[in-house]
């Protein structure tokens, strides 16, 4: 069974489901214990003002040995103009700060014509 919930990803926390239904409950348990995350969006859509909270939301959602996987995208000239805001991958680095190592950083070999130069896939291991 499969069950959707919406809600902020800054809202997500074991406190923010109570155990009304059985699907629920599973998945509070379950947000303890993500132990991958894929990010390719949210982090270049969030005013980089925001991007301190990610970093926080990150380590309450990952657990210790997790993985966080990364696609640094658009990399292009600065702007304040967004989203997609201005990103380079020591952004993401100041965002998610001590507790997280860098274990994969590379510029993907196959990708969209259009993303060449402009991307990269960095993956981190919570500590």
């Amino acid at each position: 069974n499969v069950r959707f919930e919406e809600t902020s990803f800054f809202a997500l926390n074991d406190a923010s489901f109570e155990p009304v239904y059985d699907y629920t409950y599973a998945f509070s348990l379950l947000l303890s214990r993500i132990d991958r995350i894929y990010e390719r969006q949210i982090f270049v859509a969030l005013p980089p003002s925001m991007r301190p909270e990610w970093g926080i939301q990150m380590g309450k959602i990952v657990k210790h040995g997790g993985f966080l996987i990364t696609l640094v995208y658009p990399m292009l000239p600065y702007t304040d103009a967004g989203p997609p805001f201005y990103v380079r991958p020591e952004h993401y680095e100041e965002a998610l700060g001590p507790g997280w190592i860098k274990v994969w950083d590379r510029v993907p070999e196959k990708t969209l014509e259009t993303h060449v130069g402009k991307e990269r896939m960095i993956v981190w291991q919570r500590l």
